[in-house]
């Protein structure tokens, strides 16, 4: 991944290695039967809930925390099946995608709870619930004096199950405990009035991260785990009761170098004023990327290791950095603001304190425009699109997902993706079920050949023969369909959507369009088609579109079922183009794409993809001329997707 933190502006790097020590370290302060619960909220504190959900998942933990429904929505459209709970209030008009993501909800409201029972009732099933008490947070929740009360209003409820009993505390990062004892107490008498009324679920839980380490006590059958997990003290009393190791770094890299001379104002309103020649780098970040502005002037960063100053104010896309006790720095060079290099770091704790400010608001915030990078086992294992946590469909009708792919269709997906929300949203509701005409591939392998021709010298001289493998497996929608050649792509374009079009070829309009392309081999399964030339065109240029029907009087017993297509073709294709493009026009489910250029006389080919879906960059295979790009077999592509080779 290398080649692709070339690209990158920014890039935070989440360390799996270290989650799972945090993870174990917290671990061992719990007793055996103890539910451990993972907080995923605000994007895992801004380390990726997905990700982080996974590696929970990995390590044995059942439920997770997140703020609301649109974050549990997330998760499960993520194919996360572990147990997760809204820890927030949630609105009657959520109901119903409560329900339907099986989402835990913790109630605050007797109102809510008696329009989620009658919900329930309506349908007949029962549905999980954890009650949530304020003994002393100030925040949601029911008053704890009246939870004798809030228990009978309950036990009224026949079709909510009440799974859990909750609450927060507000202090229990600070030495003194009292208060957070006073909670714990609180707590109990709730748990103990249930269990006078015939109450007893089997999650009760009001510690939060200090908490686990500062009060034991209160642990209960469950804990809430959170910026703890990641490598985050919350308090400076903390650090010597567990060891934790952070989770993130974050990096940018030096976008500019100038040399200001002496007496010279930095950034807006000239806050800095430069007491002599000053050598500075600017880094292409800034408080659009969550790195705070109250940072301005204060704030410092590692260069060659060099600790760095802040010079100014830091603006919403740059920050100017000092760099003049750092020799050989050059554009492009790595800067970590937050992390360790050889013999110093910067961690989220110290950053916070330069401008007295959260560690909580610093973790959520940094790096909404950065790229993020996990590693694990000191290897880099995947990197997340930004549009996973930029894009959250609010309507998940198939109307609105199928005006989605209509606008995926008229984009350029590298450079706008389609969120990995509607990916799976889309697999799911669309593609999956019988009654939709919407059409995909699978196993789609697209082989290209080059060869230098032996032909007419003025085809070789301009040409190269191209030989082209298709195979792929589809539904069959009709009894025939269309191999289609222009020679021009605004001519091409209007296949693109046609449905009765399974081919498509850009051919050069200096050559003979109906001599110059030839099916080799048609087939549906074993079936050898028929094909058959139209030929369209005007008296002025005769000729500019090729439509080749394919059929065979056994397809109609076909209809409605998956088939492989088999199409291969004979061709040419024009020297002077030094490009060619493997183009996807339909949502498919793992490629392999082959460019073998073997038999001519091309020295390298550059491998530029295209692709838009969760695994943007497919593997690459290169033996000699030959170029294999593979994706796993169960990764999907969007529409206009591809990879273009580049000579």
């Amino acid at each position: 991944m290398k080649k692709d933190k070339e690209l990158f502006r920014s890039w935070t790097i989440i360390d799996l290695d270290n989650f799972r020590h945090n993870v174990k370290q917290l671990r061992n302060h719990l007793s055996a039967d103890t539910q451990y619960m993972q907080i995923v909220k605000a994007d895992a504190y801004g380390h990726g809930s997905v990700e982080i959900a996974r590696e929970a998942g990995k390590l044995g933990i059942k439920w997770l925390g997140v703020a609301n429904t649109d974050e549990g929505v997330l998760l499960r459209l993520e194919n996360i099946d572990e147990r997760i709970l809204i820890l927030s209030p949630s609105f009657e008009s959520e109901i119903e995608t409560l329900v339907s993501y099986d989402l835990t909800p913790s109630i605050s409201d007797i109102h809510f709870a008696q329009t989620l029972d009658a919900y329930a009732k309506r349908y007949n099933i029962k549905l999980p619930v954890h009650i949530q008490f304020d003994t002393g947070m100030g925040r949601a929740g029911f008053l704890w004096e009246e939870s004798e009360n809030i228990a009978n209003a309950f036990k009224a409820l026949r079709n909510l199950r009440i799974e859990g009993l909750s609450s927060h505390f507000s202090m229990s990062e600070t030495d003194d405990v009292s208060f957070t004892e006073i909670q714990n107490n609180r707590f109990k008498k709730i748990i103990n009035i249930f269990k006078e009324i015939g109450i007893d679920p089997p999650y009760k839980h009001i510690a939060n991260s200090a908490a686990i380490i500062n009060f034991p006590q209160s642990h209960h059958t469950m804990i809430r785990a959170g910026l703890l997990s990641y490598g985050i003290y919350t308090s400076e009393n903390l650090k010597d009761k567990i060891e934790l190791k952070p989770v993130m770094t974050f990096k940018s890299k030096i976008g500019l170098i100038k040399e200001f001379p002496e007496n010279v104002g930095i950034s807006y309103n000239q806050t800095y004023i430069t007491k002599n020649v000053t050598q500075a780098a600017i880094l292409p970040i800034g408080y659009g990327d969550g790195y705070n502005f109250l940072l301005s002037n204060c704030g410092k960063v590692l260069v060659h290791d060099k600790i760095c100053p802040i010079l100014g104010r830091v603006t919403m896309d740059m920050i100017v950095v000092d760099i003049s006790e750092v020799t050989n720095a050059k554009v492009g060079d790595e800067v970590t603001l937050i992390g360790s290099e050889k013999t110093n770091s910067i961690s989220i704790e110290e950053l916070s304190s330069f401008y007295k400010g959260l560690t909580y608001e610093m973790t959520c915030n940094l790096g909404h425009r950065a790229q993020r990078i996990y590693i694990k086992e000191n290897k880099d294992a995947a990197i997340e699109p930004i549009s996973r946590r930029t894009f959250i469909a609010k309507d998940f009708t198939d109307t609105t997902l199928e005006k989605v792919i209509e606008t995926s269709l008229n984009q350029r997906l590298n450079s706008s993706e389609i969120g990995s929300i509607v990916y799976q949203e889309v697999l799911k509701k669309l593609f999956y079920r019988a009654d939709r005409e919407m059409s995909w591939k699978r196993d789609f392998i697209h082989e290209i050949v080059l060869s230098e021709t032996d032909l007419d010298p003025l085809i070789s001289e301009f040409f190269y023969h191209t030989q082209t493998k298709l195979r792929y497996k589809k539904r069959l929608t009709r009894e025939t369909f269309k191999i289609v050649c222009a020679t021009s792509p605004k001519d091409l374009e209007q296949y693109i959507l046609s449905p009765d079009v399974e081919y498509r070829w850009l051919l050069d309009s200096k050559i003979d369009l109906v001599n110059s392309f030839q099916i080799d081999k048609i087939m549906i399964d074993d079936l050898v088609l028929h094909h058959t030339i139209i030929q369209n065109g005007t008296s002025e240029r005769e000729f500019s579109n090729l439509e080749i029907e394919c059929s065979h009087p056994k397809l109609r017993d076909l209809l409605g079922k998956e088939v492989q297509f088999t199409i291969d073709t004979i061709t040419y294709y024009p020297k002077n183009k030094h490009q060619l493009t493997i183009f996807i026009a339909e949502l498919t489910k793992g490629i392999t794409m082959t460019f073998d250029y073997t038999q001519t006389n091309i020295e390298s080919v550059e491998i530029v993809p295209i692709f838009s879906g969760k695994e943007k960059y497919p593997p690459e295979k290169i033996k000699g001329n030959k170029i294999v790009m593979k994706s796993s077999s169960d990764e999907w592509f969007f529409p206009n997707s591809g990879v273009v080779f580049v000579w």
